[in-house]
């Protein structure tokens, strides 16, 4: 199954190097969560399967928690934003990456209106 990268959060830091964190769409409704961190040191990036009410729920403050053999991702509303933790299970490291809620929000319902190639 194809894949379409729905929506894709990015950000570059100069001491951290650069972190996505990436909605990909696929034709039977469902969703990956891609974790991505590319610095001096390497690069790291897992993927994560969910569904739509999942992503949504972390907007009525329901804590999205993710495990898979690379790692694991939780997903939360931290105040004015939504920020996702990633930890390695390989002892690769572990980063976090904070979203403004109104942005967030917005990839959310264009994903629930499937309207793609939102980008922030």
């Amino acid at each position: 199954m194809v894949g379409v990268l729905a929506v894709s959060f990015c950000g570059r830091r100069s001491v951290d190097g650069s972190i996505c964190l990436d909605l990909w769409s696929y034709p039977d409704g469902t969703y990956n969560l891609v974790v991505e961190h590319q610095n001096d040191k390497g690069k790291v990036e897992a993927a994560f399967p969910c569904s739509l009410g999942q992503l949504a729920g972390v907007l009525s403050r329901r804590p999205l928690s993710i495990s898979s053999e690379d790692g694991e991702v939780i997903v939360e509303f931290c105040g004015d934003a939504v920020c996702a933790e990633f930890g390695a299970h390989a002892g690769a490291g572990s980063f976090r990456y904070c979203i403004p809620v109104d942005d967030y929000r917005r990839a959310i319902e264009s994903l629930e209106y499937n309207v793609i190639g939102y980008v922030a």
